[in-house]
């Protein structure tokens, strides 16, 4: 097999392991949470639902959105210097249209972390 076929392979390859990786960690994550309701029921025969709440809520606090946002905008940020940096007059221009995708993403965080309404935190 040549270069032409391989990279394209590994390149592809990684995305889907990594989409995998996160779907697979994420349904790991989902059932310790459960068995853990599941013991408490079956120790006390009954779950309080307080704790159920607590447990089972995703606690990422109130400027998750905009975290994500900024390193979005960084990565894109770092993407768009580094085609500066290429001599390649071409470079820029496939560098920019890189970094277009996570630079918008991350813009879309920080308007979603002022302009979505949010639920009150206990």
């Amino acid at each position: 097999m040549s270069e032409d076929v391989i990279i394209p392979i590994a390149v592809f390859g990684a995305i889907a392991f990594i989409a995998y990786s996160a779907f697979h960690f994420s349904y790991k994550k989902r059932m310790v949470v459960y068995e853990a309701i599941k013991v408490a029921i079956e120790k006390t025969g009954n779950a309080d639902p307080q704790l159920v709440e607590a447990i089972v809520r995703d606690n990422v606090g109130r400027n998750a959105d905009l975290r994500k946002g900024i390193i979005l905008v960084a990565v894109a940020a770092a993407f768009a210097l580094f085609g500066f940096s290429i001599p390649e007059p071409e470079a820029v221009d496939i560098m920019l249209g890189i970094a277009a995708f996570p630079g918008l993403v991350g813009i879309a965080y920080v308007a979603f972390h002022f302009f979505a309404p949010r639920e009150p935190t206990i």
